[in-house]
């Protein structure tokens, strides 16, 4: 059997996936049709009434036109069915009938995987222990008491594998040890405290059980609420080698096919709230593991959705745990709602009293970011002031600022006078006013060119030229002389071209065929979704050294423009604090690069 931490050679992994038809895998799961020399489809990953999901297999890729998911079909497998790289690939090689054969396992790695192998098995069996306690023993009446009061049925406590911990010393330890576990395991697995001179007791007692799962639905660790009047109420157990509290969400492997369908999750705080909405038929819910989301959590619902609907608690811990958690979901690139609930109730209380059809009423009257936000200011402050009026714009002008579509902009400037009589116009004025102190001729340089922030222009151009970068030694040698190593602005690209620089110091004369190979499979999603775009990129034409020409042009300009703009900025801080030796020299600086953005403009500018 191949352990999930082997490690494969690259010819492995071609092997593998020159057997296997990429067409075939991907029309499992999308209904395919043929375009010319491609296959087009709705995509998987997000929702579409068009088609821009396209599978190619001359090149044995696939690309999303729609929403920028690419990649080879590991990369698909790794992300439509939630797998780690060694899991896709066993998954192929399975089907394409070849040996795993990894290279050379280190003792130490052979150890730390065979504990871990041990601990998901310790792990299972001591929530088999709980539930059998809980379903049956005269111990658990009082935790099966409990779950009747809170309306939850013998089907979901079977389901979730809920359980009882009984209040004894070390009943679950001496199990363990029975079954052939060490103290030292049952300890690393955070099941057991050492009390001298009593030796193990365990950690938890007298407890409603939660079996935290992770993906795959293995028991990674536990979370006990107390049914008395305990402190703490809530219990968790604490960081192993396979339990990360702030990496993992509860329900997840349950929840995950809905999240799927649905492409949105929606997100509560505690074991029971989602527990609850799951009763009622609500599939794509999971929790949080308490009220305080982490960066890593929002990433873990970005490999499976594009939006996550808030649920927390509606009260004041539970707002305060929204307005942090819509900023690290906002920030992991995930679209974010917020779910109102009645003011002191939370999803279960809610669920209980008004049944999913009310829930999923809330659901599609979710408020979007920044409706959320501004909601928020308003009830905060009193609009009937002018002193709330201005508290109001002072909170919401730092994220409206970050809105770069003008109808976006108009909309929350019609909401805004709607509650709080501002005049549009002001609301506007006041969101487009430049942060810094501008010269006129800043804003005629970069207003009226419409090019000052970046346009689709330079991103079609900077495509253009990775496609060139890759086809072409000679041309990426040219690109970077002209324009500098650092001449991708978007991260990926950057990793992308120096992937490509890295391999070409060992052979010079590699070209687009040879590139496929140059990401470590698995590891690299933005780039293997890039190198996917770019392999399907017949939008961005030929590779012509005319074309080259114009795009270095252009992406030249956009690199002037901002220096220039540096330049302005540094020269009104030398206008405010009177330095008039800095303000001639800058003057002098901006007047030479602008004559070089002119005549570049006009296509007299050389390039070297």
């Amino acid at each position: 059997m191949v352990s999930m931490t082997t490690a494969f050679n690259q010819d492995v992994i071609h092997e593998v996936k020159d057997r296997i038809d990429i067409v075939e895998i991907i029309g499992g799961y999308v209904q395919l049709k043929k375009r010319g020399r491609s296959y087009v489809g709705l995509c998987p990953f997000h929702n579409e009434k068009t088609p821009s999901f396209t599978v190619s297999p001359d090149k044995q890729v696939f690309y999303c036109f729609g929403c920028g998911a690419g990649g080879d079909v590991l990369t698909f497998l790794m992300k439509r069915e939630g797998l780690s790289f060694p899991e896709a690939l066993a998954a192929l090689a399975a089907r394409a009938g070849v040996e795993l054969v990894g290279e050379e396992e280190t003792p130490a790695a052979r150890r730390q995987r065979e504990l871990k192998e041990r601990l998901y098995r310790l792990g299972a069996i001591a929530a088999s222990f709980y539930y059998r306690i809980l379903a049956r023993h005269p111990a658990g009446a009082p935790a099966r008491s409990y779950l009747q009061r809170r309306g939850i049925k013998g089907v979901t406590a079977r389901q979730f594998e809920l359980g009882f911990a009984p209040d004894a010393g070390a009943v679950l330890v001496n199990y363990l040890q029975r079954q052939g576990f060490t103290p030292e395991e049952i300890e690393q697995a955070g099941l057991s405290l050492s009390r001298p001179p009593r030796g193990l007791v365990d950690r938890f007692r007298g407890r409603l059980m939660f079996p935290i799962k992770d993906s795959r639905s293995r028991v990674i660790g536990f979370g006990g609420r107390v049914l008395g009047e305990g402190q703490p109420k809530y219990l968790n157990s604490p960081e192993t080698i396979l339990f990360h509290k702030g990496h993992h969400l509860f329900g997840l492997h349950l929840s995950l096919p809905g999240i799927r369908k649905e492409g949105r999750a929606i997100l509560v705080e505690g074991y029971m709230d989602m527990i609850a909405a799951w009763q009622h038929g609500i599939d794509n819910v999971v929790a949080s593991l308490g009220t305080s989301l982490t960066p890593a959590q929002a990433r873990e619902l970005k490999k499976y959705a594009r939006e996550v609907i808030i649920a927390y608690d509606a009260d004041t811990a539970g707002q305060a745990a929204t307005l942090r958690g819509l900023d690290i979901l906002a920030a992991a690139g995930l679209q974010v709602r917020v779910l109102q609930l009645p003011e002191g109730k939370d999803p279960d209380e809610f669920l209980a009293a008004r049944g999913p059809e009310a829930f999923r009423e809330l659901v599609a009257g979710s408020q979007g970011l920044m409706e959320f936000r501004i909601h928020k200011a308003v009830s905060e402050h009193d609009a009937g002031t002018a002193a709330g009026r201005k508290a109001i714009m002072t909170a919401l002008l730092p994220y409206l600022r970050q809105v770069r579509d003008a109808v976006e902009q108009e909309t929350y400037a019609r909401l805004l006078n709607r509650y709080t009589g501002i005049s549009e116009t002001a609301i506007l004025n006041d969101i487009r006013r430049p942060e810094a102190r501008l010269d006129r001729a800043v804003k005629t340089t970069y207003i009226r060119d419409g090019r000052a922030g970046g346009t689709a222009a330079p991103h079609q151009a900077e495509l253009f030229l990775l496609r060139a970068y890759l086809a072409s030694p000679a041309l990426a040698t040219r690109i970077d002389a002209e324009l500098g190593e650092n001449w991708c602005r978007d991260q990926a690209a950057r990793d992308l071209v120096a992937a490509v620089r890295e391999r070409r110091r060992e052979n010079p004369e590699l070209t687009g065929p040879d590139l496929a190979g140059i990401l470590t499979p698995g590891r690299e999603p933005q780039q293997e979704a890039l190198l996917a775009r770019l392999t399907l990129a017949e939008d961005l034409g030929p590779v012509e050294e005319r074309a080259v020409n114009k795009a270095i042009r252009l992406l030249k300009l956009q690199q002037l423009r901002r220096q220039s703009k540096s330049l302005w900025l540094a020269l009104a801080r030398a206008e405010d604090t009177g330095d008039q030796e800095q303000v001639r020299e800058l003057q002098g600086k901006i007047f030479h690069l602008q004559q070089t953005i002119n005549s570049l403009k006009l296509g007299r500018g050389e390039l070297r």
